[in-house]
């Protein structure tokens, strides 16, 4: 596995943007990476194309006792769901549309109920790996945390120099193109993006990303812009 991360000042319009579209940030990202990753296949007239995407959701807060965030461990559940996107979705608009998928979705706790499914498919994908998209074990195109976690720097890492980290391993090897593992960071959206190499190459993963982060800040300054002409 490879990883690279991204590091962009993210001001308070891009968190009041979601807020006024009714969406969480995890619905954000996924459209925006959704959008990215459709347009860098150059189809032409339009073609709809399938995702499947994976959201992270942390079941301490329903574990019996209940654990906090501070409890060291990997206590989440997925939710898989797929999209079909042609090119012509907006931001907002797809983003609400996953937000509501995986939404309605953790409402009916499919996130608990599909536990024992995504595991025997998980398990089938590392038995045969030709029942994945170009034996790849590529199970999703993106996965997001439904949360980011917020951090702040603390001196002790200042004074050490300690500028960024992450902490991620896959014993398994099956997973998605792009998991994505966002942090609030002295407010400050740091996206740390992991890859399959040499699957995905960095120069093409570097693209995704970019054009990804172009989408969610062009975005966000429509929505201001919206707010601003109300």
């Amino acid at each position: 596995m490879s990883l690279f991360s991204v590091i962009y000042p993210i001001k308070s319009c891009k968190f009041q943007a979601c807020k006024a579209k009714g969406v969480k940030l995890c619905g954000a990202l996924i459209a925006a990476g959704l959008i990215a990753t459709y347009s860098s296949k150059h189809l032409e007239n339009n073609r709809s194309e399938t995702y499947s995407v994976v959201t992270l959701i942390d079941c301490r807060t329903i574990l019996e006792p209940a654990l906090s965030d501070r409890d060291f461990g990997f206590y989440h559940s997925a939710i898989l769901n797929t999209h079909s996107v042609n090119g012509e979705e907006g931001l907002w608009d797809l983003a609400i549309r996953c937000h509501n998928a995986y939404s309605n979705a953790k409402s009916n706790k499919k996130h608990l109920t599909d536990i024992g499914e995504l595991n025997y498919l998980m398990c089938k994908a590392i038995e045969n790996p030709h029942l994945t998209p170009s034996s790849s074990l590529r199970t999703a195109v993106i996965s997001v945390f439904e949360e980011p976690v917020i951090l702040q720097t603390s001196d002790v890492q200042k004074k050490l120099g300690v500028e960024d980290y992450i902490g991620c391993a896959s014993v398994h090897g099956v997973g998605p193109s792009i998991a994505i593992f966002d942090t609030i960071r002295d407010g400050q959206l740091d996206c740390a993006c992991v890859y399959p190499s040499p699957l995905h190459s960095r120069k093409q993963i570097n693209e995704l990303v970019e054009h990804m982060k172009q989408i969610l800040i062009e975005g966000s300054v429509n929505v201001e812009e919206e707010k601003e002409l109300e």
